[in-house]
């Protein structure tokens, strides 16, 4: 398994489209750049683990975006001083898989094989779209129409979702 890199002290802030994220300094992007990959699974203290992607910027900074639920969970806010650790993100799909979303493919193979077909981007953007609901109806309903709309070529996350 690989170590772990620990980050302290990094602020969050609110950007102008009301993300949250933390921001990486050159030294402390590079040392994650090391591993020669962008997703990671990254940690509040002890709290929570999380699937992230580095947001690398043209100056050699980045930053990681932070979400209204994690945020929530450990009633963090915009100001707020945290510490993150890092380790690379070896999951399959670098971000949970619903056991509805599972369960479909499964049982359909020719949505399966759309699915795979997907850019990674694209299957991380679908699972979150499925994860994000609370209710088990309404991840079932959703992983069944993500499904039919992925077999007729419909691949954008934003359109999948669409009734």
């Amino acid at each position: 398994m690989d170590t772990k890199i620990q980050i302290s002290n990094l602020v969050i802030y609110k950007s102008g489209s009301g993300m949250h994220r933390v921001d990486l300094d050159v030294p402390q992007t590079a040392e994650l750049l090391a591993w020669d990959t962008k997703r990671f699974l990254a940690s509040i203290g002890d709290r929570l683990e999380f699937h992230c992607g580095l947001m690398v910027k043209k100056d050699g900074s980045s930053f990681i975006n932070l979400g209204s639920s994690i945020l929530k969970k450990l009633k963090l806010k915009e100001g707020d001083n945290i510490t993150l650790s890092f380790q690379p993100d070896h999951s399959d799909y670098q971000f949970e898989m619903p056991e509805e979303f599972a369960a479909v493919l499964q049982s359909d193979p020719e949505a399966s094989l759309c699915f795979h077909e997907l850019s990674p981007g694209n299957q991380r953007g679908i699972l979150y779209l499925i994860n994000k609901l609370k209710s088990e109806d309404k991840r079932i309903a959703l992983s069944l129409r993500i499904a039919t709309k992925i077999k007729s070529g419909i691949t954008k996350p934003s359109l999948l979702i669409k009734k």
